[in-house]
């Protein structure tokens, strides 16, 4: 039996699981949210990275891109809808983040030695 839930598949650096990338979605089944979710989420980074659109290292532990890995998780939230406001606030704090402690924005430094 299969239940529509929301899932989320993330980029995480290693060894400290700050996000890089992630998407979510409705889908019926972690089958499903494989190939709904992980192999675009996997796309849209390579496009990413040879775009030179996003470092190739975390912006705030400088893990190595060869660390990154992916999770994939089911949410407790049935709809998009649902989920939207959650996901909106979990966003805006990454960003945050991002912003105090990450090497992001127009002067971006490169990664630190």
């Amino acid at each position: 039996m299969t239940e529509r839930r929301v899932w989320i598949a993330q980029c995480l650096c290693g060894p400290n699981r700050h996000g890089i990338f992630a998407l979510s979605g409705e889908v019926d089944n972690r089958r499903e949210a494989r190939r709904k979710l992980v192999e675009p989420l996997r796309a849209q980074l390579d496009e990413l990275l040879a775009g030179a659109k996003i470092n190739p290292w975390c912006g705030i532990c400088h893990a190595d891109k060869a660390s990154w890995h992916i999770e994939l998780g089911r949410t407790y939230f049935r709809t998009m809808e649902e989920a939207a406001e959650p996901l909106r606030q979990s966003e805006a704090e990454q960003f945050a983040t991002s912003l105090l402690y990450g090497t992001h924005g127009p002067k971006n430094p490169g990664r630190p030695n």
